[in-house]
This record gives structure tokens, C-alpha cells and sequence, in this order.
């Protein structure tokens, strides 16, 4: 009986205790220092998880505001450099919002693996969160982003990256 109190009780708490528990800190502005910067990161990784989460068509105004911030956090980065490359980046023709979640990626892979500058790894990041994002928004369908889903699934996505990488 008590302890079917206690979960009552937990469970009437919950939602007043979730966002606060559970909420990560968003971008709120660019940092001045390579400490700042660095300090700034987790916020970072938030602003990237909320954009790949949140659909684009609700919350634009924050979503633009988060891209702004995001795309000033990576001008400015003493740390985080990614490399845009047309012969990637052939979905943003129809798709040229997934430019941003495909920045956000390669961001993350750089952050989560100690400032990486490897350019491959660092686009089939920024692919595959393109990928995620597209799989889980209602977006028009796109043979270009079809190609890239369906070249993951073979295990031939990287071979495509590094080919397309040679290019330049």
C-alpha cells in the first residue's frame, strides 16, 4: 500500500519535474573566448539535438534563431572547422534546410571525437544526420537523398564520400 503511494506520488510529479530535469541549455549566444567556446560546447550539442528533433514546421522562429547561433558558434570557432563541398551536398537542392542538419552533424562528430579534421568522417556524419532528420520529417520525397539512404544501406555511403571528397 505504501509503496503503491509512493508511485502515485511520483508519478503526479513528474510532468511538473520532467522539463526541468530533462531540458538541455540551447544556444543564447556566441562566446568570445577559445575557453568560452569550449565551455559553450554542451549547449552546442543540445542546439544539434533540438534542431534534428524538432520538425521544421513548428517553433520557427527558435529554429531560426538556433541555426543563426549555430552557424556564428562555427564561424567563430577556434576549435570546430567543417568543410562544405557541392559534390556532397547534392540534397540541398531541394532540400537546402537540411544544409544546417548536415553542419550540425559533422559538428557533433567533431566535438565527440577530441576537434577531429578528418573531412570524411566528418561529411558521413553530417550525411547521415541529414539522413535521420529527412527519414523523420514529413519532407517531399528527394532522389538525391533516396541515393544517399540507399548507398548506407548497402555499407557503400563512405566509399561515395570519399570518392566525392577527392574531387575537390
Amino acid at each position: 500500500m505504501i509503496k503503491n503511494l509512493f508511485f502515485f506520488v511520483f508519478l503526479a510529479l513528474l510532468p511538473a519535474t520532467t522539463p526541468r530535469c530533462f531540458a538541455q541549455e540551447l544556444l543564447d549566444g556566441v562566446p568570445g573566448t577559445k575557453e568560452e567556446f569550449i565551455a559553450s560546447e554542451k549547449k552546442v550539442l543540445a542546439t544539434i539535438g533540438w534542431l534534428e528533433t524538432t520538425p521544421f514546421s513548428t517553433e520557427e522562429d527558435k529554429r531560426t534563431k538556433q541555426n543563426a547561433l549555430l552557424i556564428a558558434w562555427l564561424t567563430n570557432s577556434p576549435t570546430v572547422t567543417i568543410e562544405i563541398n557541392a559534390d556532397v551536398l547534392t540534397f540541398t537542392k531541394k532540400h537546402s534546410e537540411l544544409l544546417m542538419t548536415f553542419m550540425g552533424g559533422w559538428t557533433r562528430y567533431c566535438l565527440q571525437n577530441n576537434y577531429s579534421k578528418d573531412a570524411i568522417q566528418g561529411s558521413l556524419a553530417g550525411i547521415r544526420s541529414v539522413i535521420k532528420v529527412y527519414k523523420n520529417q514529413s519532407l517531399k520525397k528527394d532522389k538525391e537523398v533516396e541515393k544517399l539512404i540507399e548507398l548506407e544501406g548497402k555499407g557503400e555511403l563512405e566509399n561515395w564520400v570519399r570518392e566525392k571528397m577527392e574531387k575537390r
